[in-house]
């Protein structure tokens, strides 16, 4: 009962107190590689950090004028402590978000491959050479993601595998009436290449794509891969897919 009475005393003590809870233990699971989803360009774990340590600085409010604020100035040099102490624990947390895991990345790879499939299955009888291609596309990103390989030799199996896919979907020119669907599927080819190899530069044949196309399905991509807090690439991609899918007019093409 002690603990419930503190708290009712001293809520203001104890807000702080959950903050910094949340600020240290965001820390440690960033550490660990735990991002518990992506949040826009960072993660779940980052933002909370984030959030908790201005909620924190809102909390180390001026203490006021008078015997109140007096009587306010010991409080207040806490709270400033607690609000260094956060930022200092928070500043240890990537801006940008964690290195996705092998699970991730082989779920990012396996929702690539199946909407490609997808798509191949519904444009084969009107351009039957742009459905094959994304069919072979498809089989070596399906092939990297069941390979059995570990480690950073996996890496670089499922980087060339997505770079190829980049070359196969840069090859169709944007004048395709299903070329939203390809700048989606680049941009989600652009993140698992960003996530494969440290981030260094990818493997892929620049020589059998078009470069053209292919900054112009970027820079398109980026702006039809709709994030929403707490799910992951994999469901981004799979969600602006399917409704663009939809609004095309390839249903068909619609990743289950």
């Amino acid at each position: 009962m002690n603990l419930f009475t503190n708290i009712w005393n001293h809520p203001k003590t104890s807000a702080a107190g959950l903050l910094i809870a949340v600020v240290s233990i965001a820390g440690v699971l960033s550490q660990q590689g735990i991002s518990l989803g992506k949040a826009g360009t960072g993660t779940v774990v980052s933002l909370a950090s984030a959030l908790a340590t201005a909620l924190l600085g809102l909390l180390a409010k001026d203490p006021e004028a008078g015997s109140k604020g007096a009587r306010e100035q010991g409080s207040a040099a806490k709270f400033g402590v607690w609000l260094l102490i956060a930022l200092t624990l928070s500043a240890t947390l990537p801006t940008t978000g964690c290195t996705a895991s092998t699970s991730e990345l082989q779920s990012d790879a396996a929702t690539l491959a199946s909407a490609l499939n997808n798509l191949a299955t519904a444009i084969q009888t009107s351009d039957a050479t742009a459905a094959n291609n994304l069919k072979t596309a498809a089989a070596a990103l399906t092939a990297a993601v069941q390979s059995g390989i570990t480690g950073p030799a996996w890496e670089q199996v499922l980087n060339a595998a997505t770079s190829g896919a980049e070359v196969v979907l840069s090859a169709i020119p944007v004048t395709a009436p299903y070329a939203a669907l390809l700048a989606i599927a680049v941009a989600a080819a652009e993140a698992i290449i960003a996530n494969t190899m440290g981030g260094r530069t990818s493997v892929k044949a620049e020589a059998g794509g078009n470069n053209g196309n292919l900054l112009w399905y970027t820079r398109t991509g980026r702006g039809l891969l709709r994030h929403r807090f707490g799910r992951g690439p994999a469901g981004d991609f799979k969600a602006s897919w399917n409704a663009e899918a939809a609004a095309s007019g390839f249903a068909g093409a619609a990743v289950k």
